[in-house]
């Protein structure tokens, strides 16, 4: 069973390609098969180091289960074993998350991503007790949190993560998305048994703080075309410091992804937002964003755009 040590490089959190005009409620066949197929040896040939699917930008809340299911079905036949993947398995009580869990990695996926329950606010010990009892009903199956601070109402503290290492033991990643202040203390309370990948937006700031100790990132920008992350990724792995500060000042030459001053929004238009970047950088066809998620404000859809088409340009440095 993978370990913290097997998540190494870029994760890459993927859209669930939508067929064109199945964004309505009523479309109950709606993932682009031949589209996911494609992008997923398209990003095992770029470089990364696993794949994440059906989260907020995979638009979890939007499929049906027998959607998922043919979802990650493909994903798991044409990446062969090659790079682990985690299929999204959030629901909103632990039975069910069990239930997915099994059924997933019964069709081929090497571990799931999971977030807390959306439904009461979470205490740290109903939180460790959750996911100690994914590790007690599927001790086979690793487990990545998504410790989304914006949508899963915690701050997921160090307490948290001290007590997961202890009492959850199939927790073996973490995607990092509730800010870096405390990840020194994360990292020393729980580092040895999970892998605690920042963001890339918090990429350079997390290697700088921690160094060698940065194995692994999550990045969705990878889903554009994952070079420029790739190339970040494996001079950190090197510690090239110089080549480091010289991928990242290239990257921020990209036009930002939200428009100015209205990052508050951004819970608002998640899924929409990333598909419109997605399209506009020409790597894939990810089609449009499924109900209910499908409202956009022209501000944001003008960044969007400008913000695909600055990172295709970006990628031609590094192809």
């Amino acid at each position: 069973m993978l370990t913290a040590k097997d998540i190494r490089g870029v994760c890459v959190m993927i859209p669930t390609p939508c067929k064109p005009g199945h964004d309505g409620w009523d479309a109950t066949d709606s993932v682009d098969l031949d589209e996911a197929a494609r992008m997923i040896e398209a990003l095992i040939q770029g470089g990364i180091g696993s794949i994440a699917a059906c989260g907020t930008t995979g638009e979890c809340a939007a499929l049906l289960w027998e959607e998922k299911r043919a979802f990650v079905g493909t994903i798991a036949q044409v990446n062969r074993k090659r790079v682990p993947v985690f299929a999204g398995a959030t629901a909103l009580g632990t039975k069910e998350v069990v239930r997915q869990m099994r059924g997933l990695k019964d069709i081929g996926a090497d571990g799931a991503f999971v977030g807390l329950p959306l439904w009461q606010t979470p205490t740290i010990e109903n939180s460790v007790r959750f996911f100690a009892d994914l590790s007690e009903a599927v001790p086979d199956v690793p487990v990545m949190i998504y410790s989304n601070s914006m949508f899963f109402k915690s701050n997921f503290p160090t307490p948290f993560w001290q007590g997961v290492a202890k009492n959850a033991p199939t927790v073996i990643t973490t995607k990092v998305t509730y800010g870096i202040g405390t990840l020194l203390d994360d990292v020393r309370v729980a580092g040895q048994r999970i892998n605690f990948m920042p963001g890339q937006n918090n990429t350079y700031a997390a290697y700088k703080m921690l160094r060698a100790k940065v194995t692994a990132i999550w990045s969705t920008s990878a889903a554009m075309g994952p070079e420029p992350v790739v190339a970040l990724m494996n001079a950190i792995l090197r510690d090239d410091e110089k080549k480091v500060d010289q991928i990242w000042e290239d990257m921020r030459t990209v036009p930002p992804f939200m428009p100015a001053g209205r990052s508050e929004e951004f819970p608002k238009y998640n899924a929409q937002s990333e598909k419109l970047r997605f399209n506009a950088s020409g790597y894939v066809k990810c089609g449009p964003s499924r109900a209910p998620y499908r409202d956009l404000p022209d501000a944001w859809k003008t960044q969007n755009e400008q913000h695909g088409r600055g990172w295709a340009e970006l990628r031609k440095k590094y192809l």
